[in-house]
């Protein structure tokens, strides 16, 4: 998936995680607001990522990060529930993945 284009009606935040060649990433829980539209834009500095999520607050469930560029989740759906989502990251062309997580709040 390419990364989203910004539309009028989506949110006016965009919650930056970094992601490193590792996997790993620079906010390991991140907070987002239901009722703001908040949206998450992953951004990798070297390697392509996998960004997928077993339950998702948003309209989709995986994310495809570029090497080098970024991707937009999109706002929380309104009919997400308030609570904890797990995902996972996984460096496509090296296989190692990371499992930080997103509390979706009101």
């Amino acid at each position: 998936m390419a990364a989203r284009e910004k539309k009028a009606t989506d949110s006016n935040k965009q919650l930056g995680v970094h992601i490193r060649r590792d996997g790993e990433v620079d906010n390991e829980l991140v907070n987002v607001s239901r009722s703001a539209r908040e949206e998450v834009v992953w951004v990798s500095d070297s390697d392509e990522f996998s960004v997928h999520f077993p339950t998702t607050p948003f309209d989709e469930d995986t994310f495809h990060v570029p090497a080098g560029g970024s991707t937009s989740s999109g706002p929380v759906r309104l009919d997400a529930p308030i609570d904890k989502y797990q995902y996972f990251i996984t460096n496509v062309a090296l296989a190692k993945s990371a499992d930080p997580g997103l509390n979706v709040k009101p």
